[in-house]
């Protein structure tokens, strides 16, 4: 396997490092619907979805992270006819192989919990 160095990387007007460009990038990202069944739309280094529960999904990953100090961004959902039926996406638990985040309505309880049509989850820092 042969590798390429480089420092910067331009598209002929603008340059920028490749380490503003390594790290940071999402390592993984999962866009997927719960409402019916759990399914992924689209992804990077993520290997499945598991459903927990109403409104309670773990995204495996491909590769694993470095360490657990990862960032976690997770996105709002909808539902088909385009009302917000989901408020709030919250990590609940995370490894270096896996983020589980629950979606709600209106605020972290379990009573409030949601399936959405519309979720979506990327994660920030090394890969191991």
């Amino acid at each position: 396997m042969s590798n390429l160095v480089v420092s910067n990387i331009s598209d002929g007007t603008t340059s920028v490092g490749t380490g503003y460009v390594v790290n940071g990038s999402a390592k993984a990202w999962v866009s997927f619907v719960t409402s019916a069944t759990t399914t992924i739309n689209d992804s990077i280094n993520v290997s499945s979805l598991t459903d927990n529960g109403a409104g309670d999904t773990t995204a495996n990953l491909t590769n694993s992270m470095s360490s657990t100090n990862y960032m976690f961004i997770g996105g709002l959902g909808w539902n088909a006819t385009g009302a917000v039926n989901a408020r709030t996406v919250y990590q609940t638990a995370r490894s270096v192989s896996s983020s589980r985040s629950r979606t709600y309505y209106t605020d972290v309880s379990s009573s409030n919990a949601t399936d959405a049509d519309y979720n979506g989850v990327s994660i920030y820092g090394d890969l191991a």
